[in-house]
């Protein structure tokens, strides 16, 4: 059989898998959907509108107005324009055999159980997180909203310090309680990898913390990092394979009591570079190849963390290819927070759904393991309220670039965030990187 035939196989026998647990997830389902003929599919927005019934949380509270996906209500950063939806969902049906259109909401509470997914990374990871809340919008309470990790605050406080460490974007852990279940959805902002593992016994890193006081052995811990460690205009910095390596070599050290570990590639950055600097002032998003840069370092990147997490047997999600091509998948001005297009991170929904869709086919197929060592597996979480992570969009830009909304802030944070800041080679990137 050759790869490709086996790559379709593969496929094939994923969609199969997931036909099946979406039969078994629907009937199971405490939400239902209802679907028009004329909806977009339900992980790419169908899931606001086709909601039926006592179960659906209402779309006026502030989260599901930022789960509309409206670009025009601007209620929420990050959204695609409508010109820029057909070309990620083309690429995402080709890829999943057209499974990903299928997709429920219902599927994913199946899939994950009673079991915490916990979403730990840079922005990236945190842009998953965003379309991870609004697809599973019906599944939490919005009146009670996001909580804190861990009940103990003492716990919580090193959490947020290990993963953070000062980061000038930081936002304290925080999970979705779903209420038919005891499953949570959480996320850690961890931007650096080198903060995952720590040799100092005094100061735990984000991985070994999670393992030891927050994780049960059935959970699901999604990492991805990488641009802060590399970039198309610097190259990659040394501190990258040495961040995966040592998250391997722990991972695979604490895989009988933490198996479900999975690693994400970071996709392609689609700024143009100008010598070792990124240039800001292109007012559009280019095709790779017109950026000015090396386009071998964004592989190297990917092939790096194949090489190395391989030797640990790390599962690996990578989108690298896939993002390539999707140069006009970023983020506009109108929709940026700093109203200037964004060519780092993805507009919603577009490749953060096709990530989705992996992760979810991987959780399907995972088999509960016996729970021994780490954390005792609860069905009950005591919910600590924390500000709710909603960053504003910019607004409309005019002729002469400014814009005429307030500007960009972030609810319940306390104040405004800085638009710009530097990041560890010393360049300017937009907030929420």
């Amino acid at each position: 059989m050759d790869a490709l035939a086996a790559t379709r196989r593969v496929v094939l026998l994923l969609c199969i898998g997931s036909i099946t647990t979406q039969l078994v997830a629907a009937a199971d389902c405490p939400v239902q959907y209802s679907p028009k003929a004329n909806d977009p599919p339900l992980l790419y927005g169908g899931y606001y509108s086709a909601c039926q019934g006592a179960a659906c949380q209402p779309r006026d509270s502030v989260w599901g107005k930022s789960c509309k996906l409206d670009p025009d209500a601007y209620s929420a950063w990050g959204v695609c324009e409508h010109w820029q939806r057909p070309q990620p969902f083309a690429a995402a049906q080709q890829l999943s055999a057209g499974g990903i259109q299928a997709l429920s909401p219902c599927d994913l509470f199946a899939a994950l159980g009673n079991r915490t997914l916990w979403v730990i990374g840079d922005s990236h990871a945190k842009v998953l997180y965003y379309s991870l809340r609004c697809f599973m919008m019906d599944f939490w309470d919005h009146s009670q909203g996001e909580c804190a990790a861990s009940s103990d605050a003492a716990l919580q406080k090193q959490l947020e310090l290990s993963s953070a460490q000062g980061h000038p974007y930081n936002n304290p852990p925080r999970c979705l309680h779903l209420s038919a279940s005891g499953a949570r959805i959480c996320v850690v902002h961890n931007p650096i990898g080198t903060y995952l593992v720590s040799n100092d016994s005094q100061a735990s890193g984000t991985l070994q913390l999670l393992h030891d006081h927050f994780a049960a052995p059935d959970d699901v811990v999604y990492v991805g990092f990488g641009h802060w460690h590399s970039n198309n205009c610097e190259g990659i910095h040394p501190s990258y394979a040495a961040a995966l390596e040592a998250f391997g070599a722990y991972a695979e050290s604490v895989r009988a009591t933490l198996p479900n570990v999975v690693f994400s590639v970071a996709p392609h950055e689609h700024t143009k570079c100008a010598g070792k600097s990124f240039d800001f002032n292109t007012p559009t998003c280019l095709p790779a190849e017109q950026g000015e840069y090396n386009t071998s370092i964004g592989l190297e990147t990917a092939a790096m963390a194949h090489d190395i997490l391989s030797k640990y047997g790390i599962q690996i999600i990578d989108n690298y290819n896939i993002s390539v091509a999707l140069y006009n998948s970023h983020i506009t001005a109108a929709q940026s927070i700093a109203g200037i297009i964004d060519c780092l991170h993805y507009c919603r929904p577009s490749l953060g759904e096709i990530e989705l869709w992996k992760l979810y086919t991987i959780m399907a197929a995972q088999q509960p393991v016996a729970a021994k060592g780490g954390v005792a597996a609860t069905n009950t979480y005591t919910c600590v309220p924390v500000d709710p992570l909603l960053y504003y969009p910019h607004g409309p830009v005019n002729a002469s670039g400014s814009s005429s909304s307030a500007g960009a802030a972030v609810m319940g944070e306390g104040e405004v965030m800085p638009l710009w800041e530097q990041d560890a080679w010393g360049y300017p990137y937009p907030a929420n990187r």
